[in-house]
């Protein structure tokens, strides 16, 4: 499958519904095995936090390396290169660390209460 980010997400690719809207097209392709292709060429923003709702929940299935087999990013900018490499080292820490996953459930937890 590949998919063209600007065709298929738009531009700007910012906000958490975004991201869930990709993970929903790719998720079933990659648990049933199937290579994805995610065309960058054309996107002007890329956040982290549209890749943290895309990309980040698919660790609960797959370890690092079974991931850059079957889902790939192709035409990346440097800046997207760098905030897709940071944001697939954090997810990847988040699901397979317990001691990160705490931390960050902790520390979110917190602000949460501090916000009420």
């Amino acid at each position: 499958m590949n998919i063209k980010l600007d065709q298929f997400i738009g531009e700007r690719c910012i906000t958490a519904e975004q991201g869930q809207k990709l993970l929903a097209e790719i998720e079933p392709r990659l648990l049933a095995r199937e290579t994805v292709t995610i065309n960058l060429a054309g996107v002007k923003t890329l956040l982290s936090l549209f890749l943290n709702n895309a990309i980040g929940p698919l660790f609960k299935y797959f370890d690092r390396q079974q991931l850059d087999r079957l889902l790939a990013f192709e035409n990346p900018s440097e800046s997207q290169r760098l905030t897709l490499d940071l944001v697939l080292k954090n997810a990847e820490a988040y699901h397979r660390d317990p001691a990160t996953k705490k931390a960050v459930d902790d520390t979110l937890a917190r602000i949460l209460e501090e916000m009420d």
